[in-house]
């Protein structure tokens, strides 16, 4: 009798610590996972600023940004992937996990999420897949930009070497310019696109209606030339 309880007591020890390890490599697998998209979300802004053009996926396993090496293989659901890139959204990656379970409660944890944040939507205790997904933000007003632009359809080239009618284009460090069917130009601040003063290459480009999109008072200037002002209903001459 005996040997009976001792064996019933070691399966059951036995048992208890695979559990116990079980858990441990998943809290550790969780953690890999948010840091996974935690760094998607770093190099796709990184793109953004370098690249001016959304990433696939493909395009940030790359030793620029995600490296060769980045793994998307996922034991909790389908490999991560983005859901929605122009919408700064990837994949829900714990498909496998239930309402109230210790995995999705650490998945969805904000404690170790800086640019990600878990959109769950629920059909009882089963996650609706199709309808939950991890939103990211863009943390540099310049990425904001660049990226509202791209969302708009417009193009942006990566230089202004080469002009090339009705686009933006990475002026310098802190600028871009909209080239219209004249090339003739305007020129925005990064950081604050259309809530900043802007200057133009010359008078011809007052009539550009991109100009009525800038707040009232804000300040035109024709390069080395006269400033305007943003009126209600038309730019006026301040000097």
């Amino acid at each position: 009798m005996k040997s009976v309880v001792f064996i019933l007591c070691l399966f059951i020890s036995i048992s208890f610590g695979n559990d116990k390890y079980a858990k441990q490599r998943n809290v550790l697998a969780v953690n890999d996972l948010i840091k996974a998209e935690e760094k998607i979300a770093y190099f796709y802004e990184k793109y953004l600023l370098t690249e001016f053009k959304i990433p696939t996926l493909n395009d940030l396993i790359d030793n620029k940004y995600l490296g060769l090496n980045f793994s998307t293989n996922n034991k909790f659901g389908s490999n991560i992937s983005f859901e929605d890139a122009l919408n700064l959204k990837l994949k829900f990656a714990t498909t496998k996990a239930k309402k109230n379970t210790y995995i999705l409660d650490l998945y969805k944890r904000e404690l170790y999420r800086d640019r990600t944040t878990v959109n769950t939507v629920f059909d009882d205790d089963e996650v609706k897949v199709g309808a939950s997904f991890v939103s990211f933000l863009l943390k540099s007003k310049e990425a904001r930009t660049i990226h509202s632009i791209l969302k708009a359809g417009d193009t942006i080239y990566k230089d202004c070497k080469t002009l090339v009618k009705e686009t933006y284009c990475n002026y310098n460090a802190k600028t871009i310019r909209w080239y219209d069917s004249s090339l003739n130009w305007i020129e925005y601040s990064k950081e604050d696109f259309e809530n900043a003063n802007v200057t133009i290459k010359n008078s011809n480009t007052l009539l550009d209606n991109k100009l009525m999109n800038l707040p009232i008072g804000t300040y035109i200037y024709i390069e080395n030339s006269s400033k305007y002002i943003r009126a209600f209903d038309k730019l006026r001459k301040v000097k």
